[in-house]
């Protein structure tokens, strides 16, 4: 079992209980206590559970660090799509002329990625997505297109969890665009589900290059899940709101004409 699959069954654990013992846990994940008490540790470091003798215990939501920091909920995909329409595409436009002839390109799901299939003109390129939409319409414009399986999340349309993550490990991306509920400098890229997050961080481990799309709505926002790093990719937003981001080298601001 993986590292991140071993993660979500510890707090999938604790979803249905307060506490949870080491010893319990070994052989629900198959794995030695040492490792156990390692993966505890790094949870408790990521402030998604608290470490304790001989376990780890539930952190309710108002002790979350994060939950305190902001509260980033996922609305529905036909609401997100009617907001900051202007910035995201902008994002969008660009993104799209960034692939190039012979590309094996994934497309992650989410409004602002959405936005780049109307602006593609790269027809000699392969794409892949876990967006249930952006995969009719890639395919409707005449683009050669696969689709994720696995479980579908209803309000993002979004394909998602083990089986869609596990389905990109016979990928090797030469792009990527990923979207992103949160940048923040201390807390990198985040997003509100556990389970997309485990499809943005293979999609990540899968491509050369990586780009992620976020209007300047998103800085400062920390959502429930970190999916990785701020140095993971290239950041593309309309704008930086906080100049104190450009020290990090990887940002593209499309400041409006």
């Amino acid at each position: 079992m993986l590292q991140y699959e071993r993660f979500e069954k510890i707090i999938d654990t604790l979803r249905k209980q307060p506490s949870v013992r080491v010893v319990d846990l070994v052989p629900i994940l198959d794995a030695s206590e040492s490792t156990i008490r390692r993966d505890i540790a790094e949870l408790d470091k990521e402030g998604r559970l608290k470490k304790v003798f001989g376990g780890a215990i539930a952190i309710d939501a108002d002790e979350d660090p994060q939950a305190r920091k902001v509260n980033v909920q996922r609305s529905d995909v036909n609401a997100k799509a009617k907001t900051r329409t202007d910035e995201k595409m902008i994002v969008a436009a660009y993104a799209a002329t960034l692939i190039e002839k012979g590309d094996l390109v994934y497309i992650d799901a989410g409004t602002t990625t959405g936005s780049m299939i109307e602006h593609i003109d790269c027809y000699d390129a392969t794409y892949v997505t876990n967006g249930a939409r952006h995969a009719i319409e890639l395919a409707a414009r005449g683009f050669r297109t696969y689709l994720l399986s696995g479980q579908v999340k209803a309000s993002t349309e979004a394909i998602i969890g083990y089986d869609a993550a596990d389905s990109l490990r016979k990928y090797h991306f030469n792009k990527c665009f990923i979207g992103t509920d949160g940048v923040d400098q201390e807390n990198g890229l985040s997003t509100s589900d556990i389970e997309e997050s485990m499809v943005k961080t293979e999609a990540i481990k899968r491509s050369e290059k990586v780009y992620i799309l976020a209007d300047s709505s998103k800085f400062g926002l920390v959502a429930s899940v970190t999916f990785a790093g701020l140095e993971a990719g290239t950041i593309i937003t309309d704008r930086i709101p906080d100049q104190s981001y450009q020290a990090h080298g990887n940002i593209i601001e499309l400041k409006r004409q």
